[in-house]
Parts: structure tokens; sequence; C-alpha cells
């Protein structure tokens, strides 16, 4: 199978060649890198591609380039492939292309140009697991879907044939893992099949729906020795899931769905086929109680009653594991935008809060300022008390921050003793009376441990993000070099850059 692959769109040769250098180096083992000179051959690439069933996660465009624009190429493949990560690599978009891009195209990062090599490969590798990421979400959603549809089968009062050949329709009629429309099930024989069957004899199959198949050879018909999910290659053109149907350990049927030859086989699609085995045996089991009505119909009652609350019991249990989905992602959330000591945004969540703050400012023409913070002394605190001591001292200055600034301001650490502070909608004035608040509520906190009273102080350095500015790199440096100032000429300070 051939490996995923990047596309890569700009129309200088130097440009492609060392995009491509890089991502090799980083990436070629896993994914191929695809070079086009304009969007018109990036679309050509991109058909054959797609022909060829090859998978195409993420895309790189250049913005300004002779013909399309990269905000137009990323838009169309987008319409195309509307599951693919667009990066646009530009020295000197505009505001109004990326928002372009991000509109029309779901734009996922913009690099500008020239790029950081270990910036660009982070940005690509957080890309690429964020598609996959949404891609094994969206399969297991699909998968869920089909599950439930399966099971409200159950409970249709039509006949057991019939409720199969739904059940097969509504499985092959979902593209997450074929696009073939091509699968059969067998069964035993119902009519002559009693209550209990033998563990040690298989009965014989008969065919009980198909779609788009002729018949399949008798040797796959029989006992499996994993009685588990099987994926069968007959040739280089034939591949197909065997999916045993067991009911009290005994395999009552066979579920056959034919594949795409470029198909991903994982664990999801086995466990849901495994899962979709279980409902079918539920649907023969359920069938052979009502084709034993006439002789067994007091029994029976009592037997389709217990079935029918242990399918409730699974529909509430899976309702559970639902919720107990949703809660993990928000915490999943949680820990990947959080500071876990302080509670304030992690290092990642900050810079992209405050990139996206400079980029409203640098469109509507705002101001925004960007402080950054650092705690005096903090190693001798370590060194003197312990790491817990520095971690309780570190919490305490987070938390006299958060007290001390406005409410549309936000706070982030940034670093081990850092913490990054952007100003929204602030001119310098206020923006340095709010820091000296902040700093001279730092220096009056006191942190006691045990019989020792700790006293803290912190240097700030203040930049002004500047209107050309839509990121906060720039000012991220004069900040730094501002706090570096501050740190020089003695600490507990606040100086401007």
């Amino acid at each position: 199978m051939s490996r995923p692959v990047i596309l890569c769109v700009d129309d200088e040769r130097i440009i492609l060649s060392s995009l491509k250098s890089q991502l090799m180096n980083n990436l070629g083992d896993t994914y191929q890198i695809e070079l086009a000179e304009s969007g018109e051959e990036a679309l050509e690439i991109l058909d054959e591609l797609i022909k060829s069933q090859v998978e195409i996660p993420l895309v790189i465009a250049d913005q300004i380039m002779g013909g399309m624009y990269g905000d137009e190429v990323l838009a169309r493949i987008k319409t195309i492939l509307p599951s693919i990560y667009g990066i646009m690599l530009t020295g000197q978009a505009t505001a109004e292309s990326v928002g372009e891009a991000v509109n029309k195209a779901g734009l996922f990062r913009y690099i500008s140009k020239p790029w950081d090599e270990e910036d660009l490969v982070l940005t690509i590798k957080t890309g690429l697991r964020s598609y996959y990421d949404q891609k094994s979400l969206l399969k297991q959603e699909c998968y869920q879907s089909i599950l439930n549809q399966i099971l409200k089968l159950v409970i249709t009062a039509v006949s057991f044939e019939e409720q199969l050949s739904q059940a097969l329709s509504i499985i092959l009629s979902a593209r997450c893992f074929t696009s073939l429309t091509k699968g059969s099930i067998y069964t035993v024989d119902l009519e002559q099949a009693d209550l209990e069957w033998s563990t040690r004899v298989a009965p014989d199959m008969v065919l009980v729906s198909q779609l788009n198949e002729g018949e399949v050879p008798e040797s796959l018909l029989e006992h499996s020795e994993t009685d588990g999910v099987e994926l069968i290659t007959e040739t280089a053109n034939i591949r197909y899931y065997r999916a045993p149907i067991i009911l009290q350990r005994q395999v009552v049927g066979v579920l056959f769905i034919y594949i795409d030859i470029a198909h991903d086989d994982g664990p999801q699609t086995r466990e849901f086929l495994s899962s979709v085995g279980h409902t079918l045996a539920g649907m023969i089991r359920i069938s052979q109680y009502n084709r034993a009505l006439e002789k067994h119909s007091l029994e029976l009652e009592k037997l389709v009653e217990k079935r029918t609350r242990e399918l409730h019991q699974a529909l509430r249990k899976q309702e559970q594991l639902n919720d107990i989905f949703l809660e993990a992602n928000k915490k999943l959330d949680y820990f990947a935008t959080t500071d876990e000591l302080t509670k304030l945004m992690n290092r990642r969540c900050f810079f992209e809060r405050a990139d996206g703050e400079a980029s409203r400012a640098n469109r509507y023409g705002r101001k925004a300022l960007l402080a950054i913070l650092d705690v005096d002394f903090f190693k001798e605190v370590n060194d003197k008390f312990g790491h817990q001591v520095g971690d309780a001292v570190l919490a305490k200055v987070a938390n006299v921050i958060v007290e001390t600034i406005r409410e549309h301001d936000f706070i982030g650490r940034i670093g081990g003793e850092e913490f990054g502070l952007l100003m929204p909608e602030t001119s310098l004035e206020d923006g340095k009376e709010l820091c000296e608040r902040v700093r001279l509520a730092i220096a009056s906190t006191k942190v006691m441990i045990g019989s020792h009273c700790i006293s803290v102080s912190a240097s700030m350095g203040i930049s002004e993000v500047k209107e050309e500015e839509s990121t906060i790199g720039c000012a991220m440096i004069r900040a730094d070099q501002a706090l570096y100032d501050s740190k020089h000429k003695g600490r507990n300070l606040i100086s401007l850059n």
C-alpha cells in the first residue's frame, strides 16, 4: 500500500526543494512528499493521487503564486477532499487572504517565510495528528451510527430475513471502510435448527442476504479456529472481511464484506464488525424464539422479555460509554491547554491565543501589549527549600497575577518561572500602570512554608505589538530583551522596549 502523501505547492523551486528536504528528513519514513509549482499542477497531481487511491492528509501552499493564489488552491482542494488539512506558507499574505483560506478552505495554520524548520515540522506533525484524530473520530461515529441503526432493526416488526437484508444494506451504504457495496450474510437454516446447538458440530450455512456478489467458497463457511474477524486476500484485486456470527460459543453465521485494495485495516474496523456479529447473533436468537412460538408460547414470552431487557441494558450501557467518551474529551482538552501546577494556560495555548489576539489587533487597527514576567531568584528558592516549595511559590504568584489583571487580559505559564501576559486594546501607559500593580502585588506577597516566610518579587519586560505584526513573535523578542534589562538593572523592575 502506498504511503500517505504530503503535497507542497510553491512557484519557487528553491522553496520546494528546501521544503522537501526538511520534510524528508523528519517524515520521509512515513510519508511521500509530492511537489507542485502551481495551483493547476497541484490539482492535476491531486486528481492522479485520488485515482490511485493514495491518502492525502495535508497540503502546504504558498499564498502569492502565479495563476491561482494559495487561498484559492486550498479552497478548491478542500472542496475535493473535505477532510484534508491545509497550511499556508507565505511571506506577504494579507489578513483578507488568510481569512479567505480559513473560511473557505478550513485553514489549519499559516507559517511566515522564512520559517523555522523546527516550528514548521512541529506544525505539520500537529496537523497530521489532528487529521488522523479527526479521521478516527469520524470513523468511530460512523460505526456507532451503523450499530445503532442495526440495533433498532431488532425491534422492528419484519421477518428475520428482512432484518438481515436491511442490516446488510445499512452496513454497505456507509463509506467508512468500503466503497464497493458488496457483501453477503450466511446463517444456519433456522427451519431445521433446534433452540440449542451442539458446540462440537458446525451446522450447515445458507445464504440469507446478498448484495452485488456471487457464491462464497464453502471452505469459508466452515468453522474458524480463531472465531474472530479475519481479513482475507484471495487475489491482488479481491479482499474481504470474514466476520463470524457466534451464539452460545457456536458459529451460526458468517458476514462477508468486500473492501477496496487501498483499505487500511485497523482494530476499529475489526471491533466494529465483531460488534455487528454480536448484534446479528441477537437477531438470530430472537428469530429462533419467534419460530418456536407455536410450541413454546408461554416460555417464549419470558425469553423475549429477558432478551429485551438485555437489549435495553446494552443501549443504556452504550449511552453511558458515550457520556464517558465526552467527559474524557473534556478532560483531554483541559490537560492539552492548561498548566497543571498554576491552572493557567500552558505555553502552546497561550501563544495560540496571543497570536489570535495579535491577528485581530492587526486586522482592526487596535492596540495590544505583551509582557513577560519572571520570578526573581527562583532558583535560590528551589535550592534552599526544595522544588515542592518552589511549586507553591509559583502557584501563589499565578493566583496573585490572576486577581490583579483585568477580565479581558489573559495570562499563561510559558516557562519554568516565566509567565506571559497579553493585554488587548491597551495603550503603553495603561499597560505599564497595570504591570506596576502586578509587580507591587507580587512584591507584597508572602508565602508561608512552616516557620519560613518567603518574600517574592518579579521582573517584567513590556513590548507593544506593532500594527504590522499579526503574530506575537517579534513582540516576544522585544519583551524578552526588556525583561533582560530589568534583570540587569537589579530585578523587581519593569522595563519597556
